[in-house]
């Protein structure tokens, strides 16, 4: 009977720290993550001229889609006030297609800015025998939505 009685309260104890523990696990991750993910509002216009300021950074802004990928839908070009200014926003884990009907719309992207290899941001757009640059800046999407 002591045995059973020493049972119980083992595994009631037990129990309370299995649910306690677990509680509070979630919330410093979501904390974490909030944190981690500081959102900076910029214009699409300033994040073309200086996009290496944010590189790293996860940003909000405005655009006109000017270009969504028909091959697969993953990348977005887009565009601010500034003529022949554009910007590439990809696709990732948290968006994996775009919508074709993107085009021409205005739309509110939130993603992290990273530096890339030129080569990534090529592609059946480019006109021929435009120079590949070295490097450039693209946006990689965590959402976004149609304005």
């Amino acid at each position: 009977m002591k045995n059973l009685k020493n049972y119980i309260l083992f595994a009631s104890v037990a129990f309370v720290f299995a649910a306690c523990g677990g509680n509070q696990k979630p919330a410093e991750t979501e904390q974490a993550t909030k944190t981690d993910m500081a959102i900076i509002e910029v214009s699409v216009d300033s994040l073309l001229s200086d996009a290496s300021a944010l590189d790293g950074k996860t940003v909000k802004f405005t655009a006109t889609v000017d270009h969504a990928c028909m091959h697969g839908g993953k990348r977005l070009t887009v565009f601010g006030k500034v003529e022949g200014k554009t910007m590439k926003v990809e696709g990732g884990d948290a968006v994996q297609k775009f919508e074709t009907s993107l085009m021409g719309k205005q739309v509110e992207v939130i993603g992290k800015v990273k530096k890339v290899p030129g080569s990534v941001v090529a592609d059946c757009e480019t006109e021929e025998g435009k120079e590949v640059p070295t490097f450039a800046y693209v946006v990689e999407c965590i959402s976004y939505k149609q304005l």
